[in-house]
């Protein structure tokens, strides 16, 4: 019988809530917590499924289901109902909040009450220059999978940028770069995500000020692909008379989907161009751009993204 008051819970019940591995299906223990596909998956160990016609065993198979389940719950920050596993040798009765936290779990999926440590590499151009800059970023993982759990347990990207204080263009280019703020990115194509408290888009500018940026916030890592995609641009506000359209830019891609669970790629490259227009007036040297990473917690989960290895290099003139 299905899984109903009053009814034995079956094998069936059991796989039914765990789902296979890999496995995309909704509101699944193991789309969230395992492998999953796409935007779905943490990369935790999989809750393996009961033979049909054998017993589901209450502290082994039942115990993980409702342990995990409430892991993958304090990850988020979910709400759930409190389920108590059955001790050895009890019953594994039926719990209508089973189902309904599996289906919480899934649907907050890509949120993350906390983060963990950073990780950062600071590029920076050591001579003066008077036309444009190229900032060139990667953050490289070792495979799709690695770079899937680390957006999809709320890791996130951060672009930063910074010259040195002055007069003229390099007042500019001063108030720019802190006007640029942070420029964030994280998992989704649509829609916001939840982390640390903060709802964000796939691309997203935090602090700052200045002109209002255009920003394509659908440029998030499931948004990305093998063509250059402009995802960020400022101009300046203030500054010498007919260089206003002086901006900063963001530019990303990735090297294209990697894996068989639905990655759209392993390494991650993000541009920052600076560009002076006119071209003309000298800029001061010690223009830098940051590229950092925000890891995910491996409190409630372990770390399944691996290293991540950042490099950073600058050209222009």
């Amino acid at each position: 019988m299905s899984y109903a008051q009053f009814g034995l819970i079956q094998a069936t019940d059991f796989n039914t809530f765990v789902g296979g591995n890999p496995t995309t299906t909704a509101n699944t223990l193991n789309a969230t917590w395992a492998t999953g596909g796409g935007t779905a998956g943490y990369g935790q160990t999989a809750v393996a499924n009961v033979a049909v016609g054998n017993t589901v065993i209450a502290t082994g198979q039942w115990n993980a289901l409702v342990s995990n389940t409430a892991s993958a719950a304090s990850h988020q920050g979910s709400t759930i109902t409190s389920v108590t596993a059955p001790t050895s040798g009890g019953t594994v009765t039926y719990l209508s909040a089973i189902p309904t936290n599996l289906q919480t779990v899934y649907g907050n999926r890509l949120n993350a009450a906390t983060q963990g440590s950073t990780t950062s590499n600071t590029a920076t151009f050591g001579s003066t220059w008077s036309a444009a800059l190229t900032f060139t970023h990667t953050a490289t993982f070792a495979n799709g999978d690695a770079a899937r759990y680390f957006f999809n347990a709320g890791g996130q990207i951060k672009m930063t940028v910074s010259h040195p204080a002055g007069t003229g263009i390099n007042l500019l280019l001063n108030n720019l770069a802190s006007n640029v703020g942070t420029v964030v990115q994280s998992a989704p194509t649509s829609g916001t995500v939840s982390i640390v408290g903060t709802s964000y888009a796939g691309i997203q500018k935090v602090g700052g000020g200045g002109n209002s940026p255009t920003v394509d916030s659908t440029k998030g890592y499931y948004g990305m692909t093998t063509s250059n995609a402009t995802v960020f641009t400022q101009t300046a506000s203030t500054g010498p008379s007919g260089y206003l359209g002086t901006f900063i830019r963001f530019i990303a891609k990735s090297n294209g989907t990697q894996g068989s669970n639905g990655d759209t790629g392993s390494v991650i490259t993000i541009y920052t161009v600076w560009d002076e227009v006119p071209d003309g007036l000298s800029a001061s040297s010690g223009s830098a751009t940051t590229m950092t990473l925000s890891l995910p917690e491996s409190t409630n989960i372990a770390n399944s993204w691996g290293a991540i290895t950042l490099a950073g290099t600058v050209t222009g003139s």
